[in-house]
């Protein structure tokens, strides 16, 4: 064991024999039992015969109608104090005050110190009188919080670093989150004027401990620096030491290691390295209210710019159902954790981003991301007036930072304001743009938005393998998202996956971009994506060279054309709703959350009123597969995966088609875009896809010239691009069927 000071030894009782109990009588069981609750298991580990046990919540407590409104996260942390307390352990010599009962972060060994930062909640409870908390001056509580103190202070190494994974580690995360911990505890212990003694070895501690998270020679701030969540807490950890220890000095150096956080903890993309690219959790729920921490005791306004750079980033990734405000992280590109559903709460106990409410007023776009004002008055109205017991929280969550938190968050921004944020949301404000963002590794992310679609992908180097590489992530401005690839399980990727079991999606791939429909185009560099809004195709090719694809950028659709050089199935993970219907070109109709299989050129999913066209140009086993990934509080989506078996060439196009404007003699849509062109000159971009049962003949008319496509299958599209040497104000499409009976014939006139 490595220890960072050295101490006598805990003198202790003569004791018969180690108890190990359930719970702390029966007085406790049956508080949990008459609400309803299962009972947290070992309630202790002591029969309390060194160091009194703490006595459980009286039957019926806690009163909700006693909480003010921002502290009603306490609730849930006052129904486990008790058990929280009495496992620290009181009859073991070498073990004297550690918290061995599992309630926070694994492995749930000794020396793990992200354990013992329920060090905090104790000291709260202790200190802080209010009429819900019967634990207020608990002598009891204060004697148990005071063993935990010296076992968590004993584990402390020299430098002024904690273990996590083993004794001989020195961890950033465990040292940045018991700083913020122990500074807690002693702001607790200062005001109720106990424990001088430990007092005065926190103040030591933390002082060390600060000195070695900014200590630019340590590991962690090796460029470019990982885990910049760590950091972040390490950074608000020192803040917080800073401030309890009325100690400017302490912080002198935390505007330094902000700035050097913009240049080399924050990716060009605009988000936080874990370790080295991105991820949404870390991001979002750790990193974010850390900074906000920071900025409550520093107001640096490096901080302020490291928010608002990723605001920016953030509002590209999460993507929002149609007039709603609950939608889908680009969950392929998080490298730590699953992501999937992005839903704002207003419930405390669920608020974890709660303190990156303080940047709303100087980074409004955040504002797209929280709940309302309004819904967290009402939220906490809710709250009160419930006839239902507190629930407990659970063992594995039960995050100090959460009560650190909320209470000092802001409500939040009005919901107009949410709403005129979310009307700036980039997919949104605008129908046509493309998007570049470089990552901190050789790793792009390009998102289009054209008038059918947004379309986000991912390409470079994969060390993470949680990440998905290419195309990622389809939504449409009237129906939402319809493919979402995921990164938590082997099915949840759009991919190809050859014989051999390659996967597109699971390897590295380069990339290339290039003018036009096909990657023989002129290549694009990548900073000059950005101003494309025209059609362009992008080549990328797996690090092992088996498979090519290429994605083509179409208005109204995108086509993915594959070379796996032998059999190979494409997988495409579908969102379907419940009421979406679902049907293969052959006539099997699916029923969502229900498999289906046939031989098929094409999948129609109708949602309202706009109908997605997916098609492979020739008939092929295809198999609809639902999953058990719901989405959503509600569970209204279902994953739902498409996969089509082929000999190994394969072109896919996914199409929307506004069901308003397919309806008449022929069923087809359509969509024409003039954009900016080489020499100043429009490039028209036209596409039509066959929606009706037979085949068309498809003639387009406009000021750029005239062309005919013969013989356009069901389900299949046609693509015409040409250069506009004069203004283009429509295109003139005249669809005729070629079923052999009497022609039926459809004209419309599409606006550019």
């Amino acid at each position: 064991m490595t220890s960072s000071t050295s101490r006598a030894a805990v003198a202790l009782p003569p004791l018969s024999r180690r108890g190990f109990l359930g719970g702390v009588g029966a007085a406790s069981l049956a508080t949990f039992a008459a609400q309803g609750l299962a009972a947290p298991s070992a309630f202790a580990t002591s029969e309390g015969t060194v160091l009194p046990l703490v006595a459980a919540l009286p039957d019926g407590e806690p009163d909700r109608t006693l909480f003010a409104p921002n502290e009603q996260v306490f609730a849930a942390y006052l129904m486990i104090l008790a058990p929280l307390a009495n496992s620290v352990i009181d009859d073991d010599e070498e073990l004297f005050g550690w918290m061995e009962d599992g309630w926070q972060r694994l492995p749930n060994e000794p020396f793990n110190a992200r354990i013992m930062e329920h060090v905090a909640t104790l000291s709260w409870f202790y200190a802080h009188q209010r009429e819900w908390n019967p634990y207020y001056l608990d002598a009891n509580l204060l004697g148990r919080l005071d063993a935990a103190l010296t076992y968590y202070l004993k584990i402390q190494h020299d430098d002024g670093s904690w273990p996590e994974y083993r004794w001989d580690e020195h961890g950033l995360a465990p040292t940045g989150f018991g700083t913020v911990a122990l500074s807690a505890a002693l702001r607790d212990l200062l005001a109720t004027n106990a424990l001088p003694e430990r007092r005065a070895e926190i103040e030591a501690a933390i002082r060390a401990s600060s000195a070695w998270l900014v200590d630019t020679s340590r590991p962690h701030w090796t460029f470019p620096v990982q885990f910049v969540n760590q950091v972040v807490a390490g950074l608000a950890g020192v803040a917080q030491a800073s401030a309890v220890l009325a100690d400017p000095d302490i912080a002198a150096s935390l505007a330094d290691r902000c700035a050097l956080l913009l240049e080399h903890g924050q990716a060009p993309a605009g988000f936080f390295n874990e370790p080295r690219s991105y991820d949404a959790g870390y991001n979002f729920t750790v990193m974010l209210p850390d900074l906000g921490h920071i900025y409550e005791q520093t107001q640096d306004p490096s901080v302020v710019e490291l928010t608002r750079r990723w605001a920016e980033w953030f509002g590209y990734v999460v993507v929002l159902e149609p007039g709603e405000t609950r939608g889908f992280y680009v969950g392929a590109f998080s490298a730590r954790n699953a992501s999937a559903a992005f839903e704002t709460s207003p419930v405390d106990d669920l608020d974890r981003g709660a303190l990156g409410r303080v940047f709303l007023p100087l980074v409004p776009a955040l504002g797209s991301f929280y709940a309302t004002a309004e819904e967290k008055v009402a939220s906490r109205a809710a709250w009160t007036a419930s006839p239902d017991p507190v629930e407990p929280r659970e063992k594995q969550d039960s995050s100090a930072r959460l009560y650190m938190h909320v209470p000092l968050a802001p409500d939040g921004v009005s919901a107009a304001e949410r709403d005129a944020q979310v009307a700036q949301l980039p997919y949104l404000r605008a129908a046509t743009f493309t998007q570049v963002r470089e990552g901190t590794l050789d790793q792009h992310f390009v998102f289009a938005r054209r008038p059918g679609y947004y379309l986000a992908a991912m390409y470079g180097v994969r060390p993470y393998a949680r990440q998905r590489t290419g195309t990622a992530h389809l939504w449409h401005p009237a129906a939402g998202t319809v493919v979402a690839a995921g990164n938590n399980v082997a099915d949840d990727a759009w991919t190809t996956i050859t014989a051999a079991g390659v996967s597109s999606a699971l390897s590295a791939v380069v990339a290339t971009h290039h003018e036009g429909p096909d990657a023989t185009g002129e290549p694009i560099a990548r900073p000059d994506l950005h101003a494309h809004e025209g059609v362009f195709t992008t080549r990328y090719v797996t690090a092992d060279g088996v498979i090519t694809t290429d994605v083509a950028h179409w208005p109204g659709g995108i086509r993915r054309s594959v070379d796996a050089g032998g059999p190979a199935t494409e997988q495409i993970p579908l969102v379907v709703r419940a009421d979406d219907v679902l049907a293969f070109s052959d006539g099997t109709s699916v029923t969502p959350g229900t498999t289906a299989s046939a031989t098929a050129s094409s999948l129609t999913l109708t949602r309202g009123g706009t109908r997605f066209v997916i098609g492979w140009g020739e008939e092929l086993p295809v198999t609809l597969t639902a999953t058990d990934r719901t989405f959503f509080a509600d569970a209204s989506r279902r994953h739902h995966v498409l996969t089509v078996a082929h000999a190994g060439s394969i072109t896919t196009e996914v199409t929307a088609v506004d069901l308003a404007h397919a309806d008449g003699r022929v069923s087809f849509g359509a969509a024409a875009q003039v954009t900016p062109g080489r020499g100043g000159r429009g490039q028209l971009a036209t596409h039509v896809v066959n929606t009706d049962d037979v085949a068309v003949d498809v003639r387009l008319v406009s000021a750029a010239g005239a062309v005919t496509y013969r013989d356009v299958a069901p389900g299949s599209s046609v693509y015409d691009l040409r250069e506009a040497r004069v203004p283009v104000r429509s295109v003139v499409a005249v669809v005729t069927t070629r079923d052999g009976g009497l022609p039926r014939v459809a004209v419309r006139r599409l606006a550019v």
